[in-house]
């Protein structure tokens, strides 16, 4: 068992080392160091809860929402961070999906 914790060990190390994950830090850290950012999303992330609360049926809410929406788009960096984070999404998607295909293929061929 401690060779199976210590190739997952193994395993972190190499998607911490990858430009993916590399390219998520980055872009983490500037939005993290951008209030203007910072205060925008804190902004639609009230909105929406009161919208949430209203039950969905406010048109000025939507409104302002998709209008800070817009705005957050319209951040450069924003973009960059979202995309690095999909491609970090992807990445761990495959591996968990490799993980997947491996194990399924003991039960099948311990079930043969």
């Amino acid at each position: 068992m401690n060779n199976v914790l210590s190739d997952i060990e193994d395993l972190k190390l190499d998607i911490l080392n990858t430009e993916e994950y590399k390219e998520y830090k980055k872009y983490d850290e500037i939005l993290n160091n951008n209030s203007d950012i910072k205060s925008l999303i804190k902004e639609i992330t009230n909105l929406q809860k009161e919208s949430e609360r209203l039950g969905n049926k406010d048109i000025n809410i939507d409104n302002k929402l998709e209008d800070l929406f817009d705005k957050l788009h319209s951040y450069e960096d924003y973009n960059k961070y979202i995309n690095a984070s999909k491609k970090l999404n992807e990445l761990i998607s495959n591996i968990q999906r490799n993980f997947e295909d491996y194990f399924n293929s003991l039960i099948k061929k311990n079930s043969d």
